[in-house]
């Protein structure tokens, strides 16, 4: 359960039905909207998904790097050593990438470059899908750009500790 919260649940219908209104309403009426919605919001939708996994799966595989995540500490001791031998700055960077952003420029800058080539990353495939239904070019970028950042990970940027007291 601690892998896929029973949350989740809830929120992807409401997720899939925000991407569902990205991708029909930008589309002049000259097209077939409902059909190309239909056809197109589930390689979209996958594609949203896919890549809101791989933001966060990328900010988990950070904290690999940190010295406390690494060692295993089996004492508050320990972890107080660790902590104290680590120049200041990396504990922000890696309390930001955890709890907020914010906190400290490095983890903001992270964030926001990880935020940005997921936006550019999806923005691509999403105008090669579009393509793929016959729009013409300026409705492709139109349509692109409006899922794109509609359905852009918002939630990397969300800080954490606005929802947990532990943090």
């Amino acid at each position: 359960m601690w892998l896929i919260p029973p949350v989740v649940f809830m929120i992807i219908p409401l997720k899939m039905l925000i991407d569902w209104f990205a991708i029909y309403l930008p589309l002049d009426k000259k097209y077939n909207r409902k059909e190309l919605t239909v056809k197109a919001s589930w390689k979209i939708w996958l594609t949203d998904l896919g890549l809101h996994l791989a933001a966060v799966g990328i900010m988990y595989a950070v904290l690999y790097i940190d010295p406390l995540f690494r060692s295993n500490p089996t004492s508050f001791d320990d972890v107080k050593e660790i902590s104290n031998a680590t120049p200041d700055w990396i504990v922000a960077f890696f309390e930001g990438v955890i709890a907020n952003p914010f906190n400290s420029i490095y983890s903001m800058i992270f964030v926001l470059i990880l935020f940005v080539v997921i936006i550019l990353i999806q923005f691509k495939i999403t105008q090669k899908i579009y393509a793929k239904f016959g729009l013409d070019a300026k409705q492709v970028t139109k349509s692109s750009i409006i899922s794109t950042l509609l359905m852009a990970p918002w939630i990397i940027i969300i800080p954490t500790s606005l929802f947990s007291s532990i943090i």
